[in-house]
């Protein structure tokens, strides 16, 4: 690929994203503000956020799963981000090496 071509595919890239963008804000301004619409649309950063925790976690296998279990847990019992990522590292890990350890 020669160096215009790179600048054409960063330019229609950008195109493309700055006009999705506009689209969906125009979009969203004709919305209605109330029923059954905008209910559905606020659960969808949920929905998302699920779905892509749940795909890494399949690909991820048992010390992930182990790791998000630990994060929620450490999380729901002390309310802090940092205890958190301590406690899911701390379950992968463990989850890690005691599948390693059957291996």
């Amino acid at each position: 690929m020669t160096e215009w071509q790179t600048y054409a595919a960063i330019f229609a890239v950008g195109a493309a994203s700055y006009a999705m963008r506009s689209v969906g804000f125009l979009v969203a301004t004709s919305l209605p503000k109330t029923g059954l619409l905008p209910r559905i649309l606020s659960l969808a950063p949920g929905n998302l956020f699920i779905a892509y925790a749940a795909t890494g976690i399949v690909h991820g296998g048992w010390p992930t799963l182990a790791g998000c279990v630990g994060a929620i847990v450490t999380m729901t019992l002390t309310k802090r981000e940092w205890a958190a990522l301590g406690g899911g590292f701390a379950a992968a890990a463990l989850a890690s090496a005691l599948l390693a350890a059957r291996a």
